[in-house]
């Protein structure tokens, strides 16, 4: 008996051992399993819709036609939700979509009460999903990328949209004292995001960029920050003033969208500055200089696990001037125009990018550029960002989309764009 009461404590024993092993090697895990962890999915994981603006009555280089072509291109994969002022607005984009066959049952409007803007991605939801397949909206401030009080009237024109998606969808939203753009943030999926240091500090007065860096980590639940310190020298601002001469930049002041992307979790594309191209323009120039030295940083930065990327450099487009003359009753372009002087002649560069992309369901949505009369070098950059796109995403169509009417506004494809990752798959 004795023999057998020895027998079986070892038994006993050893199924303790075995269980406290596994305990120890798998409970943790088990732990984060059990909890519900919310994080920003990547672009290029699977969406459930695409959220976009239409705006039918633009009258000053009109984007309607741009959407039409992008919503039609998307349409085959993925449901496009329209944000539209009014039933009016409804009824007139109806039609463009009928008359351009586009399946209008992948398509669902919705007005608002805010004022709709181009710029969707900026101010639109931006959706946390979990490890057990919720969604979350965030809930980010706006401050007229850091041109006006937050609290303003103009900023609460936008800054309502994200909450206002929230309601439409019965989410729950997360609210954050943070004033950050998503145009101004690259995420690849597994933890690591990418941001431009004068950008957030721009909106963030009076924080530090740890601060900055600790609570844009937590509310998009990543894990590691890769600051690159500025943007092209063409999406500067324009009311700092301008770059040279009368040459002045239409943009945001540095969104990571215009020149630096994920393209998966290990690769990312940089735009290039070419040497001919840096010796024979000065604004070129510019963006050469801030170009490498993102180069080095990624170069020397790891993702969330300590591997290296894979970079592609993507050539910069050619610049395009829109060129006009400021009146002395232009006084929103004087003010815009910060030194500007009536009777002067404005050169502004277009937001012209080969970055400035949008990843979905099958498809990519890539700005081209050549038309007749512009320069072969633009035809041959065209052809050139159409094949690496191709190469980086095999299994989607590469849709090229003349998207320049966007670009005299500050932003693009991607800026006019948000998109609500599907439920369930990761």
């Amino acid at each position: 008996m004795k023999g057998f009461e020895s027998i079986l404590f070892t038994c006993v024993f050893l199924a303790i051992t075995v269980c406290s092993l596994a305990n120890n090697l798998y409970g943790q895990s088990v732990a984060h399993q059990s909890d519900e962890v919310f994080t920003v999915p990547a672009e290029f994981e699977k969406q459930e819709a695409v959220w976009m603006v239409a705006r039918p009555f633009e009258r000053e280089h009109p984007t309607i036609g741009v959407a039409i072509q992008m919503i039609k291109a998307l349409t085959p994969g993925v449901k496009v939700r329209l944000m539209v002022a009014d039933e009016k607005a409804k009824a007139a984009v109806q039609n463009l979509l009928k008359e351009n066959g586009v399946d209008e049952g992948q398509v669902s409007y919705w007005t608002t009460a805010s004022s709709p803007t181009r710029w969707y991605r900026d101010v639109g939801a931006i959706f946390l999903r979990s490890n057990k397949g919720n969604l979350r909206v965030v809930d980010f401030d706006f401050n007229c990328y850091g041109e006006c009080e937050r609290s303003s009237a103009k900023a609460k024109q936008r800054e309502g949209i994200d909450r206002e998606i929230a309601a439409l969808l019965k989410l729950p939203v997360i609210k954050t004292a943070l004033i950050s753009e998503s145009g101004g943030r690259e995420v690849n999926g597994k933890g690591t995001m990418m941001a431009v240091e004068a950008v957030e500090l721009h909106r963030n007065p009076g924080m530090t960029k740890a601060q900055i860096e600790k609570g844009l980590l937590q509310v998009l639940g990543q894990k590691k920050m890769i600051w690159l310190k500025k943007g092209i020298a063409e999406d500067d601002k324009a009311q700092r003033g301008p770059l040279y001469g009368n040459i002045y930049p239409v943009g945001t002041g540095g969104h990571i969208d215009e020149f630096c992307r994920f393209v998966s979790h290990d690769t990312i594309l940089l735009a290039e500055v070419s040497q001919h191209e840096r010796e024979a323009d000065p604004v070129m120039k510019m963006s050469y200089d801030r170009l490498e030295e993102s180069y080095k940083i990624l170069r020397e930065a790891s993702d969330q696990d300590g591997k290296k990327f894979k970079i592609i450099r993507v050539p910069v487009a050619d610049i395009i001037y829109d060129e006009f003359v400021i009146k002395e009753s232009d006084t929103e372009e004087l003010r815009y125009f910060h030194g500007s002087k009536p009777g002067q002649t404005i050169k502004s560069i277009i937001a012209a990018s080969y970055l400035n992309f949008f990843i979905s369901n099958g498809v990519v949505l890539a700005p081209a550029y050549w038309k007749e009369g512009r320069p072969q070098s633009t035809k041959a950059k065209d052809e050139a960002v159409k094949n690496i796109l191709a190469k980086v995403f095999p299994d989607r169509k590469i849709v090229q989309i003349h998207s320049e009417n966007f670009n005299y506004s500050g932003g693009g494809i991607h800026c006019a764009t948000q998109q609500q990752p599907a439920v369930g798959l990761r």
